[in-house]
């Protein structure tokens, strides 16, 4: 059996690798704009794009404490039923909710908990990555 692979170019943008995600519930699906943060244990995106698809960060399955930029914050962590980038869907994925600053060029950080599910290639030299 081969295991596909889909090889896209590396997309810096102000310092960042960006890519294009979309999450997905029954009520509907939003994309967001990530940056792939490998120094993140878990993925985060803003509370609003939860809402978006019907799915409270109000109402989370558990909190967990964070230090950010501008100090320690509790954030709410909630399962998104499909997410997916790369092309590559992981189900029931748990996100915190957190809204980046205003001035962040992305709405959230792709985290270890989505990229450690794939064998994930950085070829800065060549300009692509690589995800199977």
């Amino acid at each position: 059996m081969t295991i596909p692979i889909v090889r896209r170019k590396l997309a810096l943008k102000d310092g960042l690798i960006v890519y294009r995600a979309k999450i997905t519930s029954k009520i509907g699906s939003i994309l967001l704009k990530m940056a792939l943060d490998t120094g993140a244990t878990f993925t985060m995106i803003p509370p609003e794009a939860t809402l978006s698809i019907g799915i409270n960060p109000a109402d989370p399955s558990r909190m967990r404490e964070i230090t950010t930029g501008s100090g320690t914050v509790y954030c709410p962590i909630v399962t998104i039923p499909e997410f997916t980038a790369f092309g590559s869907k992981v189900k029931n994925l748990e996100v915190f909710c957190h809204t980046l600053p205003p001035e962040s060029p992305v709405d959230g950080l792709l985290g270890l908990n989505f990229l450690k599910q794939f064998d994930l290639r950085l070829n800065f030299k060549k300009g692509f990555l690589e995800i199977r």
